[in-house]
């Protein structure tokens, strides 16, 4: 699969975007079981289980959240790889035929496995 320098850079960005919605969502969760979990809004066996619900809930989606941050992390360090290694050959290239290196666009593709 071809994919270009801005197109991880795009998906690493809406990605993140995604993250911090629903960083937010989890914040509104926890928020509502620590209400439920002080007695705030009712109290007794039913918001007990309510309370242990939503923890539950929070626990999970935590895991989601994080499993997207590390793989847009990764995302972007592998591309910053692949750019390092694409400037060092067109360094290389260039010192090579005694001519000017022209800057890299982030629009190069390289092979993403």
């Amino acid at each position: 699969m071809n994919i270009s320098y801005s197109q991880v850079e795009a998906q690493c960005n809406e990605l993140h975007s995604v993250a911090k919605n629903m960083k937010e969502i989890l914040d509104n969760i926890d928020g509502i079981r620590i209400r439920i979990g002080n007695g705030d809004s009712w109290s007794g066996s039913a918001s007990n289980t309510y309370s242990e619900k939503l923890e539950s809930v929070a626990k999970n989606f935590e895991e989601v959240f994080l499993g997207i941050e590390n793989s847009i992390l990764y995302m972007a360090s592998c591309s910053d790889g692949y750019q390092a290694i694409d400037q060092q050959i067109m360094r290389e290239i260039c010192s090579n035929l005694k001519i000017t290196e022209p800057s890299l666009n982030t629009s190069n593709i390289f092979n993403a496995k």
